[in-house]
């Protein structure tokens, strides 16, 4: 039986009372997702938010109204049962990158009303029986209760919807859910359903081509200095990306993922001046692997004796390398971190958290 159009109404009431609250956690969900899940690990990758308006709220209701497992009886199941107020969409130039995204977005967040972790629908429709090209992972994420600080003390009890895919799959995404998801009719028409076939699979061609892109470019930022023919170890990082390629190789293959919590450690390197492959080598000047190792292992010793864990190091990440540089060059990281103080908005970062942890007993 369909709900009356006075819930509907009142429905909307609401929202547009609370729309407020949708909108600060849109944004500070794509604001981690960006910082502290792309820019953080290097990952290439689009990171926009929206709110759902009035006018779509509304929408999607009249369009629920006459289904019978939407049969709804109180506003507290309508607002319970819409997971989409607040929408996130991170979109990755490479496909490899998603599944990172996702795993990096488990540690950040906590899953909706009151749940430990987040959920997680892998989506691909595409099957054997079937001409669907959807591809992208939603998640449904709060902010952790650390997190409720300040302006966003009234959003716990609300969440957020994330979507991860590629650049380009998000372009059927869309254009499928225009068409399809939208209509009012019975569907796309045997022509259309054609095209956007045609579409998926140069969309799926194209993931190929944009990784093979990206690999091309990276062996240029990594490789040749034209007048010697050589590597260019005295030209500067231009980026964390250019950082993280020239490198990931330092101490061999100790750190496979390198890429991992690189972004502070490239912002840190740069306000010390380390900004190129020949000056890193210059500052650790007597230290390998195994040393680098031996100190981080202590690091976690230690962090693990005073019960934050969370903050532990991983040494086939970049992390490898931010120990043995506090050890060369204290004076310099307490004054780099001394001058981020209070930069972002909630608690510190990890780096510093560490970093402080770890000068307080040099």
């Amino acid at each position: 039986m369909p709900f009356s159009d006075e819930l509907i109404t009142e429905a909307v009431a609401r929202y547009r009372r609370e729309r407020d609250r949708y909108v600060k956690l849109a944004d500070r969900v794509a604001e981690i997702c960006r910082e502290d899940v792309c820019e953080q690990n290097a990952i290439r990758a689009h990171v926009t938010f929206r709110i759902k308006t009035e006018k779509s709220f509304e929408g999607k209701l009249r369009r629920f109204a006459s289904r019978e497992d939407r049969n709804y009886t109180s506003i507290d199941e309508i607002f319970a049962s819409i997971s989409d107020l607040a929408g996130v969409r991170v979109s990755a130039y490479q496909e490899k990158d998603c599944n990172q995204i996702v795993q990096k977005m488990e540690e950040l967040f906590c899953g909706p009303a009151g749940q430990q972790t987040i959920e997680i629908d892998r989506k691909d429709k595409k099957t054997d029986l079937n001409e669907n090209y959807y591809r992208a992972t939603h998640v449904q994420a709060a902010l952790r209760q650390d997190q409720l600080i300040g302006i966003y003390d009234n959003v716990g009890d609300i969440s957020c919807e994330i979507q991860i895919c590629t650049m380009i799959a998000h372009v059927w995404n869309e254009v499928e859910h225009d068409i399809g998801y939208k209509s009012d009719d019975a569907g796309p028409s045997p022509d259309e359903a054609y095209h956007l076939s045609d579409l998926g699979r140069l969309v799926r061609r194209g993931d190929h081509v944009i990784s093979a892109l990206m690999a091309a470019h990276e062996r240029r930022l990594t490789a040749i200095n034209p007048a010697s023919n050589s590597v260019d170890p005295e030209r500067p990082f231009m980026d964390v990306h250019d950082f993280v390629s020239r490198m990931r190789d330092f101490w061999g293959d100790a750190m496979p993922k390198f890429a991992e919590n690189s972004g502070q450690l490239f912002d840190l390197l740069n306000d010390l001046g380390v900004n190129s492959p020949k000056a890193v080598q210059d500052t650790l000047q007597g230290m390998n692997a195994e040393c680098a190792r031996a100190l981080l292992s202590r690091l976690n010793d230690r962090l693990a004796e005073e019960g934050v864990t969370e903050l532990s190091l991983k040494p086939e990440t970049s992390d490898l390398m931010l120990v043995p540089l506090a050890n060369k060059m204290p004076d310099q990281i307490r004054a780099a971190l001394q001058g981020r103080a209070g930069r972002g908005r909630g608690r510190p970062t990890r780096l510093h958290r560490v970093m402080l942890r770890h000068l307080s007993q040099a």
